[in-house]
């Protein structure tokens, strides 16, 4: 197998997965230490609000939801429950899981969204309204593409 010249392997730098991940370290990291005094971290932000919003999910329904593995999830989770922000309950079906935000994990989202809302506020203003939503939109078709191949 023939190396590939340094020119054709600088085509890498443009892998979409790279800059995603570039990209993603880099906007968790300013909404973490946005978030940082409400003591949430995003990742934990962006598990609960679904279950603000809904009351409950399935962890399967959450998982898929959310684009992660169930066991996955189920990590996630822990230390929410531990902090007394969620509920994992068993279901009606003895094998599912069900997951519910505490009057805890509701008090610490009120608490966190003006810091998130200040956050989200200056990373879009810097993406000017139309790129934003052709940056979402984007997003949700890559993010579609690769889960059709799963």
């Amino acid at each position: 197998m023939r190396e590939p010249s340094k020119a054709r392997l600088s085509e890498a730098s443009t892998c979409l997965n790279y800059n995603l991940r570039r990209t993603s370290r880099l906007v968790n990291h300013f909404y973490d230490e946005a978030l940082k005094p409400a003591g949430v971290r995003a990742g934990q932000f962006n598990l609960m609000v679904p279950v603000a919003l809904r009351g409950a999910f399935l962890i399967t329904e959450l998982a898929a939801l959310l684009g992660m593995g169930r066991s996955a999830l189920a990590r996630n989770l822990k230390p929410l429950e531990r902090k007394g922000w969620v509920t994992v309950a068993v279901g009606a079906d003895r094998r599912t899981r069900i997951v519910h935000l505490t009057r805890e994990g509701e008090r610490l989202l009120f608490k966190a969204y003006p810091l998130w809302e200040r956050a989200q506020t200056k990373l879009t203003a810097a993406l000017r309204g139309s790129d934003l939503q052709r940056l979402l939109k984007a997003l949700r078709a890559a993010g579609d593409a690769v889960r059709t191949e799963d």
